[in-house]
């Protein structure tokens, strides 16, 4: 790997990328509004001269370079969540506004300008040469923050790519996540019966039921813990109940569970975990399922069941980062364990594709006011990329 080809490419084409960084962060792009943001990034395809650049069925963009054997896969996703209440931003969200040394603006970490580092990546190593015996697929899915997976299980499935590896570009401060945990949401909901108000004796009040179980989740998260997350966590997210009015015993009462899961841990321990939670009683629990339509008019389904990942250190992919970063940049490359979830719960969790995260970008950064990159950080990634992709 020639080392100082790569970093000067890098830097020669490093304005037309930070170019493009501020362009997407200045576009609105909320989940399921995506159009804005997916459009400019086929058209920064198209001019960087990809093999192949398309939208597909369900509003994802889509790049491809070279036709070999082996395909490397950059996903990264295009939505964001809402920046809030401006008054609270010292910054347009909006503005994409550089100043000592940071590019601010929703989206900058989370995760627009890492996503933009791969469509440049990309680039770069088809001017190398670099890309023999390669495909370099590179996606800039919808949805994720609403629709864990989904979208990018969408991209693979229905476009029949078959990644041989995948990297996932969320913000990690340039350092390497081989795994993460899982996680379900469970809707538990039981049932009572109506009364008015004034006659609770004629009723049966459905939240009154309800404290059995909320009982044996607080315990149960207190074990959890108290195993220091070996089998991960459980916490109860939102409770709501039904009632004719509200001078009326409620005949229901429903909750959410939000169980984070752990590798060892499989679909039917958890539904047992569940059946034990409810002996007894009347209630009833299921994995929850939602529906959204996608920026194009699409519908897309999404059972809230996302299993965890782990890539063992010795793999190849891993392999590879820890040689091209360590080149690169002449230092170890530092692994660390991602706190929430990404898009790798369905390539990796579902589709057992190799995956790893690593990104430009801070990951405290993520959902919050005044967000922001680190621009030296999109240089570093940019080379990372192409030089670890042309060791796969």
């Amino acid at each position: 790997m020639n080392t100082s080809m790569i970093k000067a490419e890098v830097n020669k084409f490093f304005p037309d990328l930070l170019a493009f960084c501020r362009d997407l962060v200045r576009i609105p792009s909320y989940t399921f509004e995506e159009k804005g943001a997916i459009e400019r990034i086929v058209a920064e395809m198209k001019k960087l001269e990809y093999d192949k650049v398309f939208i597909d069925k369900t509003g994802n963009a889509i790049g491809i370079i070279g036709t070999g054997p082996v395909t490397v896969m950059f996903d990264s996703h295009a939505d964001t969540v809402r920046e809030g209440d401006r008054r609270l931003w010292s910054v347009d969200p909006f503005g994409a506004e550089i100043k000592d040394g940071m590019l601010y603006g929703l989206g900058a970490s989370d995760m627009k300008c890492p996503g933009a580092v791969s469509v440049y990546a990309a680039a770069l190593m088809k001017k190398l040469g670099l890309c023999e015996g390669k495909r370099i697929v590179v996606s800039f899915s919808t949805m994720e923050e609403d629709m864990d997976g989904v979208a990018l299980r969408q991209v693979i499935v229905n476009n029949k790519l078959q990644p041989d590896y995948i990297i996932i570009p969320e913000p990690t401060d340039l350092r390497l996540c081989r795994g993460h945990g899982g996680r379900v949401m469970y809707r538990v909901d039981i049932s009572g019966k109506s009364s008015h108000g004034s006659r609770p004796e004629d009723g049966v009040n459905a939240v009154y039921l309800m404290k059995e179980i909320i009982g044996r989740v607080e315990a149960w998260s207190d074990r959890l813990l108290s195993q220091n997350r070996r089998k991960g966590s459980v916490a109860l997210t939102k409770i709501e109940s039904e009632a004719a009015s509200l001078n009326a015993v409620p005949y229901a009462c429903g909750m959410y569970l939000d169980r984070r899961i752990t590798v060892s841990q499989t679909e039917a321990d958890l539904a047992a975990e569940m059946d034990e939670l409810v002996a007894g009683t009347a209630a009833k629990w299921h994995v929850v399922t939602t529906e959204e339509t996608t920026w194009n008019g699409e519908k897309a389904a999404m059972r809230c069941f996302f299993p965890a990942f782990e890539l063992d250190g010795g793999h190849p992919l891993v392999r590879a980062a820890h040689e091209a970063f360590e080149a690169l940049a002449g230092k170890e490359l530092v692994e660390f364990r991602f706190k929430g979830t990404t898009n790798a719960v369905s390539c990796a969790g579902v589709l057992n594709i190799p995956t790893i995260i690593f990104g430009a970008g801070m990951e405290d950064m993520c959902h919050t006011v005044d967000e922001c990159c680190r621009i030296s950080d999109l240089e570093e990634a940019c080379a990372f990329y192409v030089g670890m992709a042309s060791m796969l």
